[in-house]
Parts: C-alpha cells; sequence; structure tokens
C-alpha cells in the first residue's frame, strides 16, 4: 500500500478541493440566467456544493485507505479469480466517467502494476493479494463504495452501493450526484 507523507496529502487536498470549487464555480456560472449572472449570485449558489464536496475530499484524503471501498466476500473472490485469470502480476483500478444513463459510470480494469500513478490512492487486501487503485479525482466519488458480486442470470454480476450517489440508474452501473 502506498502511503503518503500526511503534508502531501493535505497539499493534494488542498489542490483539489480548490479544483473542484472552482469546476462548481464554473457549472453555476453557466446554469445561471443571463440577468443573473452576478458575481453575488453565483458564489452564494456554488458555495453549499462546493463547501460538501470539501469536507467529502478531506475525508477520502485523510481517512483510511482501508474504509474508502468495502468488498463483500463474493465480490473478492470473483476479483481474485479474475486476477489470477489474467495470467502476471495486475492490479485492479477502479475509478468513474462521464456517460451512462445517469451521468458517471462505474469503470473496472485490471492493470499492469506499473501504470500506478504516482497520485493514485491503493488500497492493499494482503489476505486475498489484492490491490486496488483509484485515481484522485474517482476517490471523491468512490469513498464508501460497498461492491458486491451476484452469480444470477438474469442481474448477476459487479454490483455497487454507493452512499454519494444521489441516484442510480436500473441496471446500477451508473449514478448522479
Amino acid at each position: 500500500m502506498v502511503n503518503m507523507v500526511p503534508a502531501l496529502r493535505r497539499r493534494h487536498a488542498c489542490a483539489l478541493v480548490a479544483a473542484v470549487a472552482l469546476a462548481h464555480v464554473a457549472h453555476a456560472v453557466a446554469a445561471a440566467p443571463a440577468r443573473a449572472r452576478s458575481s453575488a449570485f453565483v458564489a452564494a449558489r456554488a458555495a453549499p456544493r462546493a463547501r460538501r464536496t470539501a469536507v467529502a475530499l478531506a475525508d477520502v484524503l485523510v481517512g483510511s485507505e482501508q474504509e474508502m471501498i468495502a468488498i463483500s466476500p463474493a465480490a473478492m473472490a470473483q476479483l481474485v479469480a479474475l486476477k489470477e485469470g489474467s495470467g502476471g502480476e495486475v492490479v485492479l483500478r477502479m475509478g468513474v466517467r462521464s456517460g451512462g444513463c445517469s451521468g458517471m459510470s462505474y469503470v473496472m480494469d485490471m492493470i499492469a502494476p506499473d501504470a500506478i500513478g504516482e497520485q493514485d490512492v491503493v488500497i492493499a487486501y494482503p489476505e486475498h493479494g489484492l490491490r486496488c487503485v483509484i485515481d484522485p479525482k474517482s476517490s471523491i466519488f468512490l469513498y464508501g463504495l460497498q461492491l458486491d458480486y451476484s452469480s444470477k442470470l438474469i442481474g448477476g454480476g459487479f454490483g455497487f452501493k454507493n452512499p454519494n450517489a444521489e441516484s442510480t440508474c436500473g441496471c446500477g452501473s451508473s449514478f448522479s450526484v
């Protein structure tokens, strides 16, 4: 598991909080009616969401990485089987991307260990020989995620229970915040 020095964590948290807050302000400007695009209106509208994001981001970067994603025994067994079937040393990369029926969708892939970035969060599950890698932007959305697996013929596969999602689609593989 990669452990970041606390000072380095705070620096990354501050930079990411600023970037996310700026994105929320830009979104508020774009969403505001043309006659109401005064700086006071935009700042008042963007501030509550930016504060919520800043708090969530600080929890992600400063909190325990083990609490970041909870993997059920069924999902862990499937991930270990996929890892062993990949041949060679691989690491699970999880993330989110724009798209899907609800706006954002989950991404999972097995990657080579040398593809781990310096700022990636690495979660080790040593009892299963598995490591999970998450990029800093996705960590905001994945904090507290519960990953499960079902082998049902209809509706089977990996299931995501995300406490950060305001809504999810019927298939469960995309969400909105």
